[in-house]
C-alpha cells in the first residue's frame, strides 16, 4: 500500500509505504497524499476488499486509488466494484505490473487538483501562465517560495510577476497563497479531514492562519467550503479574481 504524494513530470516525487490499514488511512487523512496505490491480497480479511475500497472512496474522494488485482483476487468482487461507480477507482492487474499500473497511476493523476485546476484555466491563458499555475500547484505542496517557483518557470520573479500580471493573475506569491486553498478546498471535501488537519498538511503555523487565508482570499470559513463542494467554491473565487469566469463542472473532471 503505497501513497503517493506529487508528480513531476514522468517522475514521482514521493513515495510513501503504508505498513498496514490503519497507517494507510491515518496518512490519507494527516498527509498531502495525492493517490494511492492498492495491492488487492493486502487488504486485511477482516475489512474485506469492497469494504475496504468503498471506505477509502467515500472519506478520500480527492484521492485517486489504484487497485491491482491479482490472479487469486476474486473476480465478482472485482465486477461489482468496477460497476459500483467510483470516479476515483483505476482498476489494474498484477500482470500488467510495469506498463499497466504506470498507464493506471497516470490515469490517476489526471485526477488530482493539479491536473482538474490546470484544465480550468487552459482554456482562458497562454501555455507560459499556464504552466505557472500548475508549478504553484505542485510547489504548494512541496514548500516552495516565489524564487522557487520563477526558477522553476525558467525565470526571475521579477519577471514571472510582470507575466502574472499581465495575465490577469495574481503575484507568484499570492499564487502560492491560492495554490495552498485550492489544495485546501478539495481536501475539505474529504469526509475522512478536518479543517486542521488541512491545515497540517499545508504548513499553515495554525488552524487559525488557516482559517484566516481563507477567509480573506475567499470570504468564506473551512465548513462552508466543504457545504459548498469543496474545490469548486475555491476555484470560482480564483477565478473570479483573475477575471476568468466561472468553471465548468461537467468539464472540469472529464480525463
Amino acid at each position: 500500500m503505497c501513497p503517493l504524494r506529487t508528480f513531476s513530470g514522468s517522475r514521482i516525487i514521493a513515495i510513501v509505504h503504508a505498513s498496514s490499514w490503519a497507517c494507510l488511512m491515518g496518512l490519507a487523512a494527516e498527509r498531502p497524499v495525492t493517490g494511492v496505490v492498492l495491492d488487492a491480497e493486502l487488504v486485511p480479511e477482516d475489512v474485506g476488499l469492497k469494504a475496504a475500497v468503498e471506505e477509502f472512496t467515500v472519506r478520500f474522494p480527492s484521492l485517486w486509488l489504484v487497485l491491482v488485482a491479482r490472479s487469486g483476487t476474486d473476480p465478482w468482487g472485482l465486477f461489482r466494484l468496477g460497476r459500483a461507480g467510483l470516479g476515483n477507482l483505476v482498476l489494474t492487474h498484477l500482470d500488467e505490473l510495469h506498463a499497466g499500473v504506470a498507464r493506471a497511476i497516470r490515469t490517476g493523476f489526471g485526477l488530482s487538483t493539479e491536473a482538474l485546476v490546470t484544465r480550468a484555466v487552459s482554456a482562458h491563458l497562454p501555455a507560459s501562465e499556464t504552466l505557472a499555475v500548475r508549478l504553484a500547484l505542485r510547489g504548494a505542496q512541496l514548500g516552495w517560495r516565489t524564487d522557487e517557483l520563477a526558477a522553476r518557470a525558467g525565470v526571475t520573479r521579477a519577471h514571472l510577476s510582470v507575466r502574472l500580471k499581465a495575465s490577469g493573475l495574481p503575484s507568484a506569491g499570492h499564487l502560492l497563497v491560492w495554490a495552498k486553498l485550492l489544495h485546501a478546498g478539495r481536501w475539505l471535501g474529504d469526509a475522512g479531514r478536518t479543517g486542521e488537519s488541512v491545515s497540517r498538511q499545508l504548513e499553515y503555523s495554525s488552524g487559525a492562519g488557516f482559517r484566516r487565508a481563507l477567509r480573506n482570499y475567499t470570504g468564506a470559513t473551512p465548513m462552508e467550503i466543504r457545504e459548498a463542494g469543496g474545490l469548486e467554491p475555491v476555484l470560482d473565487a480564483f477565478l473570479a479574481t483573475c477575471g476568468l469566469g466561472r468553471h465548468q463542472p461537467r468539464g472540469l473532471f472529464v480525463v
